[in-house]
């Protein structure tokens, strides 16, 4: 991963991060947010190129769920983040 640790990365979802990456091309966000009493936490991953198409969103009162459920994901062509993180470039966040 060029622009983060991998470990980075991964903790900055625990605190209503955003980060913009690049894998083998193709552009995605991914951004967590809690609801306005903060009891809820959603985490989402969108692929943002030729359209905005939603890969991965998951909302739970445990932040920590939620990034657990990221990490077990195949939004990167059938990869999850720890087989697709040495091909990952953090353009953003």
């Amino acid at each position: 991963m060029k622009g983060n640790t991998l470990n980075e990365f991964m903790n900055d979802f625990h605190y209503n991060a955003q980060k913009e990456i690049m894998y083998c091309g193709k552009n995605y966000i991914i951004e967590g947010n809690a609801n306005e009493t903060g009891e809820l936490y959603t985490l989402k991953a969108y692929s943002i190129d030729k359209e905005c198409k939603m890969l991965f969103t998951h909302t739970s009162n445990s932040r920590n769920e939620c990034v657990e459920q990221f990490e077990k994901a195949k939004i990167f062509d059938g990869k999850t983040i720890y087989e697709a993180e040495k091909d990952i470039e953090v353009l953003f966040g």
